[in-house]
């Protein structure tokens, strides 16, 4: 079903409706929002980099080419304007930066006013964890779990081989567990 609606809203796309865009944006935002911010460890780099991205559509519709499913060329897109952006900002300011609002906003309100506050304050343990992991792990981490996509998908996609995704992820992990098992501790 998704994948039909997608093709629809991909072939109004490219005839020039506009409402088409705007119905791709409300669908994806949130998911392409969340990889750009944890790959960027920067909410405010992240917005520009979906906003780009939806300029760059609207203004080249046309020419969209969907060999695969929307979603996937989405967080593919973004992914690759974040990372564009890292390598503009180098390597000197790459992370660590304070996750404001990205993973506490994907949390969902709980009715307990106490369970919404400990739920807001593990996701923004679980943000630093990720924004302080090499950029490289950081990228293959989110787009494994924010972005579902496998691994050979990644692999493509960062032009590297699928082992060398596989072992940042599973060095990505540790780091993560580690980092959250030591929050634990104390």
């Amino acid at each position: 079903m998704r994948v039909a609606e997608d093709r629809e809203l991909v072939a109004r796309l490219r005839q020039g409706d506009r409402d088409a865009l705007r119905q791709i944006y409300l669908k994806y935002k949130d998911d392409l929002l969340t990889i750009a911010t944890c790959m960027l460890a920067d909410r405010a780099g992240a917005e520009d980099c979906l906003h780009d991205l939806f300029v760059a559509l609207a203004s080249d519709s046309v020419r969209v080419r969907l060999d695969g499913n929307l979603k996937g060329y989405l967080i593919t897109a973004v992914a690759n304007r974040s990372r564009d952006r890292l390598r503009r900002r180098g390597r000197s300011q790459q992370t660590r930066d304070a996750p404001d609002q990205a993973m506490g906003e994907a949390v969902n309100a709980a009715a307990d006013p106490a369970a919404a506050m400990i739920e807001r304050e593990e996701a923004d343990r679980l943000y630093r964890a990720i924004a302080a992991l090499p950029a490289e792990q950081r990228a293959v981490i989110t787009l494994r779990l924010h972005g579902e996509l496998t691994f050979e998908e990644i692999a493509r996609q960062l032009g590297v081989s699928n082992n060398t995704i596989r072992s940042r992820y599973r060095y990505g992990l540790e780091k993560l567990r580690s980092s959250l098992d030591v929050g634990v501790e104390r």
